[in-house]
């Protein structure tokens, strides 16, 4: 297990606050996005969070992988973005967040019943940002905060039932900084499953996302994050669920893709009888580095959570997972669970993984489990003794070693997570 040196301290890089943060230069970018007042104010608030909380420090476990330096957008923010050229709508329900501009819907999103518009369009969303993901959780949290340029609020209202998947399209830029936020309010008694698809990049590529999501009273909602971005790309994604009581949410991550990611998903369960699963599979290769923190914290009693992550590194990359389970002292008769599995598949790929237990009450049920190791000679040995070929052999091990994470997500998204598994399969058999 690696650890952070006297050296690393001394040359790691604290950047300079955001000069470009200043209020007259806040409120002018909140009124180029047709923001209404409430934007403005939550955006001042945000910068003056993001000039006293400090950047992360390596010492803590959370970035002791990963140079949090690495991640930082490298230009100024509050600038005007072009929408990303070549980004197009499926047919199915979609949203495609645009920097600088207004998210754009297509009709069959209307559809379904599910509304979604730019995020401090109207007043009464000041009630709803940050009851998940406030400006104060992090440092790249508070960035995004206050200068997030593609906004969206996907609204589902009470007791619908949404009959298709919505698919959020946000695509990367080469050599621009992107920062979506995204806000899901469901509706007590609904159900939603939304696909957030992170794409596109190049050289040169920032992203720096949060996502909210809330989950009210008996709603139930599945939200699967893709990370899929191109080589050159790098960024940090932030995803929590607020659920109440009651609700039912199914959080599942696929990463893929950029040379340097980090990822803080999680869930506060903050209503009695509050559920959640998070799933994660995440494949690099070459010289990726994927960092995954997941978090389930239980505020209530009688909740119930579970995680179970994998990752299968191939060639000289990296995957690190910290998770943390938290149960207060208020929430008696929980049950909570987590797993991380790591499969290396060359000498030169390593996996870090750290699962913690925070319990500050006696009547609750954890557990969790941790594991990395290499490719079981035996299994390729078995394969091909029965006449398959060597690389088929590797990729029924691998799909083999993913498959009950994936079963775990919606029949109807699991095909298209399988295709892109399969996909980069092929490239990681190249890889050994």
């Amino acid at each position: 297990m690696a650890n952070t040196t006297m050296t690393d301290l001394a040359n790691a890089v604290i950047p300079a606050p955001r000069t470009e943060f200043t209020d007259a230069a806040l409120d002018a970018f909140s009124r180029r996005l047709g923001e209404d007042p409430a934007g403005a104010a939550w955006r001042r608030a945000a910068a003056a969070v993001n000039r006293t909380i400090g950047f992360p420090d390596r010492v803590r476990h959370l970035w002791r992988y990963t140079d949090p330096a690495d991640l930082l957008p490298g230009r100024a923010l509050l600038q005007a973005t072009e929408s990303p050229e070549r980004t197009e709508l499926p047919a199915t329900p979609a949203v495609l967040l645009r920097p600088g501009h207004e998210p754009l819907v297509n009709a069959a999103a209307a559809a379904v019943g599910v509304t979604a518009e730019a995020l401090f369009g109207e007043a009464d969303h000041a009630q709803l940002v940050g009851r998940a993901v406030a400006a104060d959780h992090g440092y790249f949290e508070s960035l995004n905060a206050a200068a997030f340029d593609a906004g969206v609020v996907v609204r589902v209202p009470r007791d619908h039932v949404a009959a298709a998947p919505l698919r959020l399209v946000i695509a990367a830029v080469p050599g621009r900084d992107v920062l979506p936020r995204v806000l899901v309010a469901v509706g007590a008694g609904a159900s939603v499953t939304v696909v957030e698809d992170h794409l596109g990049g190049g050289a040169g590529a920032v992203v720096v996302g949060v996502t909210e999501i809330l989950v009210g009273a008996n709603a139930d909602v599945h939200h699967v994050l893709v990370q899929r971005w191109e080589d050159g790309t790098v960024g940090h994604l932030t995803v929590r669920a607020r659920i109440e009581r009651d609700g039912r949410y199914l959080g599942a991550s696929a990463g893929f893709g950029g040379d340097v990611a980090k990822f803080d998903l999680g869930a506060i369960l903050a209503g009695e009888g509050a559920r959640s699963e998070l799933v994660g599979v995440t494949l690099p290769d070459r010289r990726q580095h994927l960092d995954h923190h997941t978090m389930h914290r239980h505020l209530s009693g009688h909740t119930w959570s579970n995680i179970d992550f994998k990752a299968a590194v191939a060639g000289r990359a990296r995957s690190s997972y910290t998770g943390l389970l938290r149960i207060e002292k208020d929430a008696p008769g929980s049950e909570a669970y987590q797993e991380n599995r790591n499969l290396l598949l060359s000498e030169k790929a390593r996996a870090d993984t750290i699962p913690e237990l925070e319990i500050l009450t006696d009547d609750v049920s954890c557990s969790h489990g941790a594991t990395a190791a290499p490719l079981d000679p035996e299994q390729l040995f078995y394969l091909q003794s029965r006449g398959i070929p060597a690389d088929e052999s590797l990729r029924l091990v691998v799909r083999g070693f993913v498959e009950l994470t994936l079963r775990q997500v919606p029949e109807g998204l699991r095909a298209d997570l399988e295709a892109l598994v399969d996909a980069r399969l092929e490239r990681l058999v190249g890889e050994r």
